[in-house]
Order: structure tokens, then C-alpha cells, then sequence
């Protein structure tokens, strides 16, 4: 077994949880579509799917967490940074038959991390882990851009919801107008706690 296995199952597990959910997600599907051994998942999962889930969440933090991070370091403003990521995004939603399959190493995990928030403590508090954490990647940019405190806690929520919120209604519209909605809306919001 190798460390190439783990990270095939983590990788398609991923995958599977954004489009499908946790509990629309069998391990079965997850072996055969990674073609990995049922042993080589017990073995480097031995909580079975909860901690398959677990480290998919805490992958997609860091994963995402990067992608964060670059926009907010390639652009001095807040304001073009948080476009340029936005943009992205929105990218994404620009083909027919709506979302593009290797998208979710971009977007948020809303439907794992609303599914699971009532059943499973262990994956609620993953999901909150990486939202504070992805939410502390813009309150230090806008920090840097002269926001106060208060102000860059309160937008670095907002575009978080937003962008939960924004993706959700992308994916459902099959459409990127929901993200470019936001990067409408984004100049007045900043301007409104400056």
C-alpha cells in the first residue's frame, strides 16, 4: 500500500462527497471508482466514511485555502483580489451543461458540510474549522488594507456566506450569474465599512 493509494480514495471520495453528499455517497462507489482494494481504505481510513469525510473537509481547507491565499497575494487591493477570486469561480459555471467536474477543487463544500452538521459533530466541526479558516484569509487582507477589526470580521463573514450561497444558486440555475452578482455588489459592501 502506498501513500498514491491514499490519496486516490481521499481524492475521489472528495469528489463524490461535493456532487453527491455524504450520505449519497457508498464506499463501494468510492473503491470502484478509485479502483483501490477494500482493504487499502480501512487501512488508511479506519473510521470508515466519517474520517474519509473528515480528511476530505480538511483537504479541501488547505486545497481551497491556496487558492484563497493567491488571489489575496497577487493583488494589493482587497477589492481586486476578492473579484479575482470571485472571477474563478464564476469561470467555472461558463459551460453548457453547468458545473465543470474538477470544480470542486475551487468551490466550497456546502452540501457535505449542511448535510452533516446535524449528524455527525466530527464533520460539523471540520466544516466550521475550515470556514473560520478560509473567513481569517480575507480578515487579514482586509486588515492589511486599512479595514478596522470589526470591519473586516464582519465582510470576511459576509463573503463567505455569500460565496456558499452565490455557488449553491450557480449550481442550481447552471449559471455563473449568481458569483458575477457579487462582484457587483462587492464595491459597495467595502465601501460600507470603510
Amino acid at each position: 500500500m502506498t501513500k498514491q493509494t491514499k490519496e486516490k480514495i481521499l481524492q475521489t471520495a472528495t469528489r463524490l462527497f461535493y456532487f453527491q453528499g455524504f450520505h449519497g455517497t457508498g464506499l463501494n462507489q468510492i473503491l470502484k471508482e478509485s479502483g483501490c482494494p477494500k482493504g487499502s481504505l480501512y487501512h488508511y481510513f479506519p473510521d470508515g466514511k466519517e474520517q474519509l469525510a473528515e480528511e476530505a473537509i480538511i483537504a479541501s481547507k488547505l486545497r481551497i485555502g491556496n487558492v484563497i491565499s493567491h488571489f489575496m497575494a497577487e493583488h494589493d487591493a482587497v477589492e481586486e483580489a476578492l473579484n479575482a477570486h470571485l472571477h474563478a469561480m464564476a469561470q467555472l459555471f461558463q459551460i453548457e451543461n453547468g458545473v465543470q467536474e474538477s470544480s470542486y477543487t475551487l468551490m466550497p463544500f456546502g452540501l457535505l458540510a449542511a448535510e452533516s452538521a446535524f449528524t455527525s459533530e466530527r464533520l460539523r466541526k471540520a466544516s466550521s474549522d475550515t470556514y473560520k479558516y478560509w473567513e481569517s484569509l480575507y480578515y487579514t487582507k482586509l486588515i492589511s488594507n486599512g479595514y478596522s477589526e470589526e470591519s473586516a470580521v464582519t465582510i470576511s463573514r459576509t463573503i463567505s456566506a455569500w460565496i456558499e450561497g452565490a455557488v449553491t444558486l450557480s449550481l442550481t440555475k447552471h449559471s455563473n450569474e449568481p458569483l458575477l452578482t457579487m462582484m457587483d455588489v462587492l464595491p459597495k459592501l467595502l465601501h460600507l465599512y470603510k
